[in-house]
């Protein structure tokens, strides 16, 4: 779409049930839109948000994270839609891929992107603690701060370097910086739904609790422990619910972890909230932790992939020592083929192919190698299992996290 059109689209989208979109938010969240028209006429729209992720350590991708899509509201626009699939990669050449959160069920709208390229590449999960009284526990190790959207820019560098030794390993959220909390929370798409506050676990000179002393952690021998951003919210439902909407803690810290968990549900108690909800990945590393002290597994989201552009991201991974003199040749049904490595002067080719579901969890590393190979999802020609292992070593696979705070 064109600049031009910004208007138009967002009165599209805004006609519907849809949380509404501002042209603020649309320019915070640098939205472009595929359009589907009758005549002059803008009928549908598909909303993507241009941003990058993590895939692994050190290995990004542009993508396209779709919002409110009207390509799949109605049966006729779907049919029409289908078939612009195609398209989408000259439609959209700055982007690596395309991502989308659907509910992990059968449906017409998730048949619409499966005829449409998409794939499965992480699987979340939707985990409920109902509160029948408020949490009790002894007084912590460390100082607990709850910060507001305003005082959160302080915290920022901490809140990174947190962030980075937990989820450093890891893809799928993404990609964090200094300033990212203190950007994204002021202008965040459910700004007008959600009451967004950090509770930071400190220790260090400063001591003290208490919402406002924010500004107070960039004293020098302060050192954030752990935090959770949480959303206090009961647009979703008639029963008012407290998200946790990121959580991290230095060295995995579950005793900080239960800190934070147990001041967030105080702080739900305390705005007559008594469902604390937590949206996280099947890998996250405190999934474990939250099963066991009481949250409920109820339901889940799967998150998909569609490919636009594979081989620009192949040619961007950097060089793999272990693939040495091997390239390897991917190829999957009706799909253009794909080459990664082979930099020497005469490469050893290697031929695998797959299915377009495998390939695009092998592309985004979400598929373990060695044991697809033997169940037979990864067909390889011409290659030894010395070769299997080099190709494992350049895409290893990677678990993906998924922060609520991300959704759109």
């Amino acid at each position: 779409m064109q600049q031009s059109q910004t208007a138009e689209v967002l009165s599209l989208l805004n006609s519907t049930s849809a949380t509404p979109r501002t042209s603020m938010t649309w320019e915070h969240d640098h939205m472009t839109a595929l359009l589907l028209r009758s005549g002059e006429s803008a009928v549908a729209a598909l909303p993507l948000s241009r941003r990058t992720i993590a895939v692994a350590p050190g290995r990004q991708l542009q993508v396209g994270w779709i919002s409110s899509n009207q390509f799949t509201a109605r049966m006729g626009v779907r049919r029409q839609t289908r078939g612009t699939a195609a398209a989408w990669p000259e439609l959209l050449p700055e982007l690596d891929a395309m991502l989308v959160v659907l509910r992990d069920q059968p449906s017409l709208t998730a048949r619409w992107y499966a005829q449409t390229g998409f794939a499965p590449v992480a699987a979340i999960r939707c985990l409920y603690l109902d509160m029948t009284e408020p949490p009790a526990g002894p007084a912590g190790r460390y100082a607990m701060r709850v910060a507001s959207v305003e005082d959160i820019a302080a915290w920022g560098p901490q809140m990174r370097a947190v962030h980075e030794e937990v989820f450093g390993n890891y893809g799928g959220p993404l990609v964090r910086n200094e300033d990212f909390w203190h950007a994204a929370l002021p202008h965040h798409f459910y700004r007008e739904h959600y009451q967004f506050q950090v509770i930071g676990l400190w220790s260090g000179a400063s001591g003290g609790a208490g919402s406002g002393a924010g500004l107070a952690a960039s004293k020098e021998g302060d050192h954030l422990m752990g935090y959770a951003v949480v959303g206090w919210s009961g647009w979703h439902s008639k029963r008012p619910r407290m998200d946790i909407l990121e959580l991290a803690t230095r060295q995995w810290d579950t005793g900080v972890a239960q800190e934070l968990i147990r001041t967030t549900c105080q702080l739900a108690w305390s705005k007559n909230v008594q469902e604390v909800r937590a949206v996280i990945s099947v890998h996250d590393p405190y999934r474990g932790y939250l099963m066991r002290t009481g949250f409920e597994d109820r339901w889940g989201y799967a998150l998909q992939m569609k490919w636009l552009h594979p081989q620009r991201y192949l040619d961007r991974v950097p060089p793999v020592e272990g693939l040495g003199d091997l390239a390897v040749q991917l190829d999957s049904p009706g799909q253009v083929s794909l080459r990664l490595g082979g930099g020497g002067a005469a490469p050893r080719l290697v031929h695998v192919q797959a299915d377009l579901g495998s390939l695009t969890r092998l592309l985004c590393q979400r598929l373990e190698i060695a044991a697809a190979v033997h169940d037979g999802t990864l067909l390889v020609r011409e290659g030894s299992e010395a070769d299997v292992s080099r190709l494992a070593l350049a895409l290893p696979w990677t678990p993906w996290v998924f922060h609520m705070l991300d959704y759109i």
